[in-house]
């Protein structure tokens, strides 16, 4: 069991590396979805609940600390200069190169902006940041980062 968690805690420090990388990266950010967090808390708690995982394995301290903090860097989101950072444990990236169509729906409040941006990939695969910034910020960044052939659409809830 001790080489398992040696060759996961390999793979998901690799894989922390890359996100933080990336988020470092960002330049507009996005909201912070703590979602992936209670994601992470939950498949522990059931790890621990279907005893998957025990108290005693040697190496769990070092696999928990390594999927708690890899949760924590995967809220991040937003736009960098070479790709879009979105939140997920399977795609971590989307390079403008695959984006075919920007959504941009104005949430209506009174207090901040606040922005859905919905990007949706030539294959048709969906990804949602949420921004507190103006529309025009938003479009003038994926402009400056992005190949002319995206499409922005701008939407209002009524």
């Amino acid at each position: 069991m001790a080489s398992f968690y040696l060759i996961m805690d390999a793979i998901l420090l690799g894989y922390t590396c890359y996100s933080w990388y990336w988020q470092a990266n960002i330049n507009l950010r996005g909201h912070y979805r703590s979602s992936s967090i209670i994601w992470a808390i939950i498949f522990i708690w059931i790890g621990f609940a279907w005893q998957l995982l025990e108290k005693g394995d040697p190496g769990i301290a070092i696999f928990l600390a390594i999927i708690l903090l890899m949760s924590i860097i995967d809220g991040f989101t937003g736009f960098a200069s070479k790709k879009v950072v979105v939140s997920g444990y399977f795609r971590r990236t989307v390079p403008y190169s695959e984006i075919a169509l920007v959504t941009l729906i104005k949430v209506p409040n009174p207090k901040k902006n606040a922005v859905i941006c919905i990007i949706t990939t030539q294959k048709n695969r969906q990804y949602y940041l949420q921004f507190s910034t103006g529309v025009a910020q938003i479009v003038e960044t994926i402009k400056s980062y992005a190949h002319n052939s995206i499409r922005i659409e701008i939407q209002d809830i009524l």
